[in-house]
């Protein structure tokens, strides 16, 4: 490959970070939540800044097509953002259920209060002047 891809995929690389950074800084995306993709840029600038790493690791983990490993570690790491994505929407999912019971009964307990107070209003004998 010539050299200006790795330039071409160095500066989209850069340019995803600071998407990412803008994102965060409008508070559309937590930190916590962008870790991972900051962490998988910053990963893909260093393999387009050095191409040569890549092959070091094909070659030690005996891949014969380096680009090869760089697809399973693409599909890895998107891997892992799709849990980190479910493991958080599980929470949110459980966090939202509990919410619906505490506003049900909160609903309930302000229904009997009204009431209580309906038939108190009722025995009361009226103010005569």
């Amino acid at each position: 490959m010539t050299a200006s891809i790795f330039y071409i995929c160095f500066a989209l690389s850069l340019a995803f970070s600071l998407v990412i950074l803008g994102l965060i800084r409008k508070k559309r995306l937590r930190v916590q939540y962008s870790l991972l993709w900051l962490g998988l840029s910053g990963l893909m600038m260093l393999v387009s800044l050095f191409p040569k790493g890549l092959d070091r690791i094909a070659g030690i983990l005996q891949v014969s097509y380096a680009p090869s490993l760089l697809y399973v570690l693409a599909i890895l790491a998107i891997m892992s953002i799709l849990l980190h994505i479910t493991l958080v929407v599980s929470a949110l999912t459980d966090r939202t259920i509990t919410l619906a019971q505490s506003l049900s009964l909160y609903e309930e307990q302000l229904r009997q209060l009204k009431e209580q107070s309906e038939r108190r209003k009722e025995a009361e004998p009226p103010d005569v002047f």
